[in-house]
């Protein structure tokens, strides 16, 4: 072989690698993008399997919010109608032990001055007093009268009667103690009113007519 010859078939052998070499990194380069999408695509997968969490995680806890304020009123709810219910039935009852104390206070006023003995007495007035105090420990108080004038928000006037010695507008008499439970008013208490000197009542009567 000469020289000429094997100088050409070197040159083929290079032009061969050459085009084989270009084959390769056309296919690289052709192959790259695909690999760098198919690697962008779990990411991107990624990142919205997080929004969604986070907003999923926003609906728990938002509906979470929800139901513990739904059960706080409930519970707040529940507890102030269990204690006016409580309320009601303790008032329901004292009325109805107030006129267990009407019937003893009417019963030792009308025993002063009769054929009972002084023990019987102090007996019925003890048995009173226990049970006032029993009642006051639930907050069961009097109203008091006083020298004070009337005033309606305590007290009941049941009639209006001439008086010489008590001013017009003030209280002649107590018919029925009054009671209130702590600041509540459970029953007035019944009274009769002055309605002023007899001259002035007769005076302004004789001036209507």
């Amino acid at each position: 072989m000469t020289k000429k010859s094997k100088h050409t078939d070197k040159e083929t052998d290079l032009e061969k690698d050459a085009v084989e070499t270009a084959s390769e990194q056309s296919q690289t380069a052709e192959e790259t993008p695909a690999e760098e999408t198919s690697a962008e695509e779990p990411q991107a997968q990624s990142t919205e399997a997080t929004e969604a969490a986070a907003v999923e995680n926003e609906d728990f806890k938002d509906q979470y919010l929800r139901l513990r304020a739904d059960f706080e009123n409930f519970r707040k709810r529940t507890r102030k109608e269990k204690e006016e219910w409580t309320q009601r039935s303790l008032d329901r009852l004292t009325m109805d032990l107030l006129k267990v104390l009407d019937s003893f206070d009417l019963g030792i006023e009308n025993s002063k001055g009769k054929e009972f003995t002084e023990d019987t007495l102090k007996g019925f007035e003890l048995v009173r007093g226990q049970l006032s105090s029993t009642l006051g420990s639930y907050g069961l108080q009097e109203v008091a009268v006083g020298e004070g004038g009337f005033d309606p928000n305590l007290h009941e006037a049941i009639v209006h009667m001439p008086s010489a010695e008590v001013p017009e507008g003030q209280i002649v008499a107590v018919t029925r103690k009054g009671y209130q439970m702590g600041t509540r008013l459970l029953r007035p208490t019944q009274v009769v009113v002055s309605a002023g000197a007899p001259e002035a009542v007769t005076s302004e009567v004789e001036g209507e007519g």
